[in-house]
């Protein structure tokens, strides 16, 4: 019994001493060891940061060129004969081309027909919109002066109304004493005989009746004169109320008038909105104030008649020689052509083609870098001190595989004429994928890298003695030989060169107690951009 606990002690004594073991190469496997650091250092400085990517590959020549046009019709003229060097846009050769030519100046007159006619809609638009406002105004004027002639008239009225009773009161007083006059003369003579009939009988009429008559004749002209009054009293005072219900009704009208106007000028603002919107739909335009290039309707019949139009010119692609012409004035221009390299037929067929390129196969992290139109330069193998210029023109959508390896095809135009320069040399072609300048940055090997985390060791002398001191630093943009600081170190700070290079056991993992990948320029993937490759886990 105390030989199989010594047994079952023994067992696991020896587990636990097996896991430590394990447990303690996971964690060294995880920490190693802080490399060695050499003397060498570099200074954190302001520079410029790059990095590109890399390829060798093949000086290519597209081969003889066949030129046909893309219309058929009969050739009119023909430019160029057997022999004549010919530079890219040459016309070559023309095709008659009235009909194309009439229906490009009709697209012409069609879209500046359609720029005319937005205009006048959206100037008819803004002239009803113009006319709300104005309009607005011109209805609000006529009321007001429509109530201002009447406050006028009904307090000319009241006026009035006081001078038209002081006549009547100045008459009828006038009558008054005429009549007091008459009376008392009358009622004095009258007994004594003196009247009127009395008056009128008498052949010669003496002072008594003259007086009578002439205060009689006073009287009845007063008389007359306050009835005179009172008749003018009541016909100016119906004038002036008929003026005034003139005057009401006109405020009425004016109101009316307004609100009728104000509908017929919303009614108008509709009418043109509707007509403006119908027209920029009709004209393919989605703004209220476009340019030319807006009217997408007229513009793309313009476009299609311009290419038609085109397209009866015969133009050479590239520069080169007039190898061939299978054609002649009079005939119809051949449509059909073909460019396979050893087969070229066409109307006119194009040899000593100039337009060399190159071609270079990228690995897949790199290729995804790439963009059409980006610049780039080459060296050639056989070409000492030779450099050319380009760009980036063509980037294969498809891989190819060969030994394992995939790449991707990139062909490159070349910039202007490089002499010597032959199909077949082997050229490098370089790309710079990113530039960060003017910034913090310090030499690759300065650095271990490990994701988006990297650490540096800073130099510093105290007491004669010189100390390292590991320091985490933000990286930006990795370059070929330099890698761009954003923090954690200051310029004119020393940093110890990395000088050991990992190693990796079978499972993966760094061995314990070798120092980690030391990032450097040189260190990327085969045939790729130098430089990056080092610079990951």
């Amino acid at each position: 019994m105390n030989k199989a606990r010594t047994r079952i002690l023994v067992i696991n004594l020896i587990l636990v001493v097996v896991v430590a073991g394990i447990g303690w190469w996971g964690w060294s496997a995880l920490h190693p060891a802080a490399p060695a650091v050499s003397a060498t250092s570099t200074t954190v400085s302001l520079g410029d940061v790059t990095s590109s990517v890399t390829a060798s590959g093949k000086v290519i020549s597209p081969g003889d060129v066949g030129v046909s046009p893309s219309t058929s019709g009969q050739i009119t003229a023909i430019n160029v004969k057997v022999g004549s060097h010919v530079g890219a846009g040459t016309v070559m050769a023309t095709l008659e081309n009235s009909t194309q030519l009439n229906a490009l100046n009709q697209a012409k007159s069609s879209l500046a027909t359609a720029q005319i006619n937005f205009t006048q809609s959206a100037t008819a638009l803004q002239t009803a919109k113009d006319a709300v406002t104005s309009n607005a105004a011109t209805y609000q004027t006529a009321i007001d002066a429509a109530k201002k002639s009447l406050a006028d008239a009904t307090t000319a009225a009241d006026l009035k109304k006081s001078t038209y009773q002081f006549s009547v009161d100045t008459a009828k007083s006038t009558m008054d004493a005429a009549k007091k006059v008459y009376d008392s003369y009358s009622s004095f003579y009258g007994p004594s005989g003196f009247t009127l009939t009395y008056c009128a009988d008498l052949i010669n009429i003496n002072s008594n009746c003259t007086t009578l008559y002439n205060d009689y004749n006073s009287w009845q002209s007063a008389l007359k004169s306050y009835n005179n009054a009172l008749t003018n009293q009541t016909l100016s005072l119906n004038s002036d109320a008929q003026n005034i219900a003139s005057l009401t009704s006109a405020i009425t009208t004016a109101e009316t008038a307004k609100t009728t106007g104000t509908k017929k000028d919303a009614a108008a603002v509709v009418s043109a909105q509707a007509s403006f919107d119908l027209i920029k739909a009709q004209l393919g335009v989605g703004s209220d104030t476009p340019a030319p290039a807006d009217f997408s309707v007229a513009q793309a019949a313009l476009a299609l008649a311009q290419r038609n139009y085109d397209a009866t010119f015969v133009k050479a692609p590239v520069t080169g020689d007039v190898a061939s012409i299978s054609a002649v004035v009079g005939a119809n221009a051949p449509t059909a052509s073909s460019s396979t390299a050893g087969s070229v037929s066409g109307f006119i067929v194009l040899t000593n083609v100039s337009a060399l390129r190159i071609q270079a196969g990228f690995s897949e992290a790199d290729a995804a870098k790439l963009a059409v139109g980006q610049e780039a330069s080459f060296t050639f193998s056989a070409l000492t001190n030779v450099q050319g210029a380009g760009k980036v023109s063509v980037i294969d959508l498809l891989p190819t595989t060969a030994n394992g390896t995939t790449t991707y095809t990139v062909t490159f135009d070349i910039a202007g004429s490089i002499p010597g320069l032959k199909p077949g040399m082997t050229a490098t072609a370089s790309v710079t994928t990113g530039a960060a300048l003017n910034v913090l940055q310090a030499s690759s090997q300065a650095f271990t890298v490990r994701g988006t985390s990297a650490t540096v060791n800073v130099v510093t002398t105290k007491g004669g003695k010189v100390i390292t001191t590991p320091t985490p630093v933000v990286i930006g943009l990795q370059g070929d030989s330099s890698i761009q600081i954003v923090s954690g170190v200051k310029a004119g700070a020393k940093l110890a060169i990395r000088t050991a290079a990992s190693s990796t056991n079978s499972n993966g993992f760094p061995n314990a107690g070798l120092p980690s990948t030391v990032g450097g320029a040189g260190l990327g993937n085969p045939g790729g951009g130098g430089g990056r490759g080092g610079f990951g886990n």
